[in-house]
């Protein structure tokens, strides 16, 4: 019993971290990709700084679907459809509409925002908008897609037949399709659809992600740990998509990393990452850090919903009072943002706690009847 708590542990350290270099790389991301002074060296940041937030948002996935198979397989528990999504769902509304309410709040005390009841609004707060139909925050597009994902979950495992070699064919099949399709539309120029295919409105786009975390989660629990082909097949595999990513890069064509090259990355990525955070977990100086990171890793679906708002605000509101050097203002941003969004942050979940406390004694009480 204590190898097994210690395993879980263990697990869940590197599990949590990882997220939380996610939602950082994501939160900085955003950061360059919303500052108002579009000066180069913020141009040049936000250009690599991109690369970093798809990746980020990857992982994310890759996680998605590790904890669903790792949970179900770790616990040996048939597979309830049914039961498992109104779960996911119980976990992911209250917060998604806590953060709605929170964001109408912010932008309409910051000027930015007036609520009009519209059909794209109501879509919003459903978390069904996506981000060709979002009026709130564009970054509810994830929440959108999370849900596809989970509501198709249980597809995956009827159709897989609960074997983890034929989810990942799956998701290997539906990426590379949508990479066709998304190109198909590209080259015919048709930009909604082309768009529609490449990310931030449909499941496909990160089907390979979440089934590769699927697959990976079974794995985990049957060894304990990933194994030297997972490392062997996710090197090789990096190794190609670089070369390839290289030479376009050398003959200056315009690489688009959605297009595939986040197949290519991703394995490589989580086994980089996971393995360099178990090795380091165990390090007294860096440990600190790490237990930092393990918390925004904690809280990272509540960071993603509520930050980018909170940049809008600020943004729009500092830039119309200060003036001063371009340089010197990213840092006055910066700690700002920083201050500010950990306040915000700490606030939310507390309030997010105590709702969900309120209805969880209110759904006892009417059980109870």
């Amino acid at each position: 019993m204590e190898n097994s708590i210690q395993i879980n542990k263990n697990i869940f350290n590197w599990v949590n971290q990882t997220k939380g270099l996610a939602i950082l790389a994501i939160v900085i991301f955003h950061f360059f990709q919303n500052y108002p002074e579009r000066i180069q060296l913020i141009l040049s940041l936000d250009r690599n700084m991109a690369r970093l937030g798809y990746a980020a948002v990857d992982i994310f996935f890759v996680m998605a679907g590790f904890n669903t198979s790792y949970s179900i397989s770790y616990k040996s528990i048939k597979f309830q459809w049914n039961s498992w999504l109104i779960k996911r769902l119980i976990r992911l509304y209250p917060g998604y509409l806590l953060a709605v309410v929170c964001t109408c709040f912010l932008y309409y005390f910051g000027g930015l925002f007036k609520i009009k009841l519209t059909f794209k609004f109501f879509l919003s707060i459903l978390g069904l908008a996506g981000i060709k139909l979002q009026v709130i925050n564009p970054g509810f597009w994830f929440f959108t897609v999370i849900l596809e994902i989970y509501i198709f979950t249980g597809f995956i495992f009827w159709l897989c037949q609960n074997k983890p070699s034929k989810i990942l064919l799956l998701g290997i099949l539906g990426g590379v399709l949508t990479k066709i399709l998304s190109l198909f539309f590209l080259i015919q120029n048709n930009t909604s659809n082309y768009l529609f295919f490449l990310q931030n409105n449909f499941l496909g786009s990160y089907l390979f992600q979440f089934c590769l975390g699927l697959y990976w989660g079974f794995i985990y629990v049957k060894y304990q740990s990933f194994r030297k082909i997972d490392f062997v097949l996710a090197i090789n595999i990096f190794s190609l998509g670089f070369i390839a990513y290289s030479v376009l890069t050398i003959n200056h064509v315009n690489i688009i990393y959605m297009l595939g090259f986040d197949m290519l990355f991703t394995p490589f990525f989580f086994l980089g990452i996971q393995t360099l955070l178990f090795r380091l977990d165990n390090n007294l100086n860096i440990k600190p850090f790490l237990n930092i990171i393990g918390t925004l890793g904690i809280y990272s679906y509540q960071i993603y919903l509520i930050h980018q708002p909170l940049y809008f605000v600020i943004f729009h509101k500092i830039n119309q009072y200060i003036q001063c050097n371009s340089y010197l203002k990213i840092i006055f941003f910066l700690l700002i943002l920083s201050i500010s969004l950990s306040i915000y942050v700490i606030l939310f979940i507390k309030l997010e706690q105590l709702i969900i406390k309120k209805l969880t004694s209110v759904l006892t009480s009417l059980n109870k009847v």
